[in-house]
């Protein structure tokens, strides 16, 4: 028992020491977005996006969906953008926005001109910590994109593992479970009351 006293001790201290960097981006970023109207300072002048340029561009846009993320593949190859990158049809108008933590660039494809058009976002540590928040990893090409991915499942399964083992150690310290009791129950209770009421 004392060795495995010993074990869970040592596996709460280390992981709490892994979780650290991951816990600070995640608790900053929501301070950015609980409070984010605090934080518009920090912020640069308008306009936030400063074009880069605007090129012709006559490619074939499938009218559908499908096939839709290959064609804006093509234009970014021929364009020698590389990246993660989400697409939305909006009328004749493509809007591409291209992941990046530190200046995510966002181009713009008419479909009638035949012009598209590139910006990138001016760079702000407010908004750097919220793409942190934001980003996904997985559904992506390259291995980069699914390494971040797997961090944050790493990450997600290592705050149960240390949750698990918080619990155990509690557990064993009879003194604290009166109060350990109170402090879960507060917590239990506060999430309940405003998933039932908001």
């Amino acid at each position: 028992m004392k060795n495995w006293n010993l074990l869970f001790r040592r596996t709460h201290l280390y992981l709490g020491l892994l979780l650290i960097p991951w816990l600070m981006v995640y608790a900053l970023s929501t301070v950015l977005f609980n409070h984010g109207h605090y934080f518009q300072q920090f912020r640069p002048a308008d306009p936030q996006w400063l074009p880069l340029w605007e090129k012709d561009c006559a490619i074939e846009v499938p009218p559908g969906n499908d096939g839709l993320r290959a064609t804006v593949r093509r234009i970014m190859d021929e364009q020698g953008l590389s990246g993660a990158f989400g697409v939305q049809r909006q009328g004749q108008r493509l809007n591409i926005n291209v992941q990046n933590f530190w200046q995510p660039k966002r181009l713009t494809y008419d479909l009638e001109r035949k012009k598209l058009r590139a910006e990138a976002k001016k760079f702000a540590w407010v908004d750097l910590f919220i793409r942190l928040h934001q980003r996904t990893g997985y559904g992506q090409a390259g291995f980069l994109h699914n390494l971040w991915g797997f961090m944050v499942d790493v990450y997600c399964v290592t705050s149960l593992v240390w949750i698990g083992t918080g619990l155990y150690l509690w557990w064993k310290l009879a003194g604290t479970r009166q109060w350990g009791f109170v402090a879960m129950g507060g917590g239990i209770v506060s999430i309940g009351v405003l998933l039932a009421t908001l």
